[in-house]
């Protein structure tokens, strides 16, 4: 008698391999601690969510939301420290 494999439509993933959404969300966290951007209020929901991340959990959709937001943060805070970088103090009219 024939023995039926059963195999699902996924490809085997190694457990070295990180799904694409963790890799994602891996370079999106990368970004925010590269900023250094003072968090404030949201601190507590970056150290939850980096914790998931760290521990190769996929984020929910909520938490991924917020990830993005933190990024868009951190990119403006880069935009405005590079821009403020820019200003020489010898170009800054003395008070």
């Amino acid at each position: 008698m024939a023995r039926k494999e059963t195999r699902s439509n996924q490809p085997e993933v190694s457990s070295k391999s990180i799904s694409p959404g963790l890799a994602e969300a891996r370079k999106l966290l990368s970004i925010v601690e590269k900023s250094q951007v003072p968090f404030g209020e949201s601190a507590p929901i970056f150290a939850r969510i980096k914790a998931e991340i760290d521990s190769g959990k996929s984020l929910s959709v909520e938490d991924h939301e917020h990830l993005l937001r933190l990024v868009k943060i951190a990119k403006d805070w880069n935009k405005a420290e590079e821009s403020s970088a820019l200003t020489e103090p010898d170009e800054t009219l003395s008070g």
